[in-house]
Order: C-alpha cells, then structure tokens, then sequence
C-alpha cells in the first residue's frame, strides 16, 4: 500500500462509504440514491488496487474490472433490456481468475508436492455440483441463450472451486485466504442472482446478491493485490 501502515487507505474509505449508501438505498428503494453512489464502488476498488501496487497494474485484471463496471453501468441504464450483455460482462472474468487460480496452482506445485486429495474435499465438491445443477433447473425456462450462459458460469464457478479447495487443502496463507473468500462470495452472488430472478417479490433475496455481489469485488482486488506482492503471475504454465 501506498500509505504508512496504520493509516486507513483513502479508496477504502470511498468504497466502504459507498458500499454502506448503496446498501441503505435498497433499503429506502431510493433509485437517485442507488445511481449516485452504485457507479463510485468499482472505481474506488480500482484505485484501491492501484495505490496498494504503486501503479503496477496487471492488464488481465484490470481488463476483468472494466468488464464488471460495464454490467454495473447497464444494470444501472436497464437491468432487463441489458440482461444478456450484463450476463457476458459479467461471464467474462470468470475465464480470467480461472487463468490466475490454475497459475496459483502451478506456482504452489513448485514449491512443495501436494497431499492426497481426502475426502471431505471430494464431498464439497460434490455438494457444489449438486447445489449449482439443482439452481440450473430453476432457469429452465429461460431462453435457450440465457440459459447456455447461466451453463457457462456454473461450468466456470465449479472450476474455480476446485482449484481454489485443491490449493486450500495443501497450503495456508493470507493470498489464499482472500482467495477463498473471493470464491465464495462468487457462489453466494450468482446463486443469489438466479434466486432473486426466480422470486421477485422477495427483498431479502435481492439484497443478499447485490451487496455480496459489490463486496465479491473488494475480495477479488484484495486477492490479486496479495496475489501481486508473491508475484505469482511470473509463474510459466
């Protein structure tokens, strides 16, 4: 970070200030309030990875919060009239970070050789199947596009986990904590996503995928800024 330690980061103070009103303003219902502070979040993320690496931003990543800000800036104009661009800039990063999470992979396999899989790793995994595919048959009657996109984010999300709980049970560290943590607030959001498409008059839905959505943002960057500081992106695959 760019500030003395013990010093709070002014980009968090942004982003948390403009999480805390976008969260009041779904609360109150209040649209003006939602379009002031909503499009500040993703920016003051941004800048928060950008001070914390001193300006030695990776492409690749910045590239997937650009996609995200755009679905922002569409939900914001017309979340139904957009939906299908919002779904794909949405969609987009998923291929990235699984780029990033199979470089963990390889930089962690180098430096010790990885424990036998056991069991319990094998019983999330196929509890994350199950509850991913059990979610798909609510969407059935989407249309055949919509749905072959919620296909590609439960095919890319069970990726992402697998190599996120296959590094977790052989290492343990700050990077990967924040890894973790990314990963599951990834699954509560979407999975929130089609619940909340699905029963529309259920606020409680609603709200839990959009702000676990805006905070699915803060532990990405938290993430890739630890991420950055190993410098595991020099890993050759």
């Amino acid at each position: 970070m760019s500030e003395k330690k013990g010093n709070l980061n002014p980009a968090l103070v942004l982003f948390f200030s403009a999480l805390a009103l976008y969260l009041i303003s779904l609360f109150l219902d209040s649209p003006h309030l939602e379009l002031f502070c909503r499009p500040v979040i993703i920016p003051a993320i941004f800048y928060y990875y950008y001070t914390s690496v001193k300006g030695r931003i990776n492409l690749l990543f910045s590239l997937t919060i650009l996609s995200y800000f755009t679905a922002e800036i569409l939900f914001l104009i017309s979340d139904v009239e957009f939906l299908i661009p919002r779904l794909l800039f949405n969609l987009m990063p998923y291929f990235v970070i699984t780029h990033f999470l199979v470089q963990d992979y390889f930089y962690y396999l180098k430096k010790k050789k990885y424990k036998t899989i056991n069991l319990f790793f094998y019983l999330i995994l196929i509890f994350l199947v199950y509850i991913l595919f059990s979610v798909l048959s609510l969407t059935l009657e989407s249309s055949q596009i919509i749905f072959a996109i919620y296909i590609a984010f439960a095919v890319l999300l069970l990726a992402i986990s697998f190599v996120c709980f296959l590094i977790l049970f052989a290492f343990n560290n700050k990077t990967i904590l924040y890894m973790v943590l990314m990963v599951i607030s990834f699954l509560i959001s979407d999975l929130f996503f089609i619940f909340a498409t699905q029963m529309t008059d259920i606020f409680a839905l609603k709200f839990i995928f959009l702000a676990s959505k805006q905070v699915s943002f803060f532990l990405y960057t938290s993430y890739f800024i630890k991420r950055t500081k190993y410098q595991l992106w020099k890993v050759t695959i």
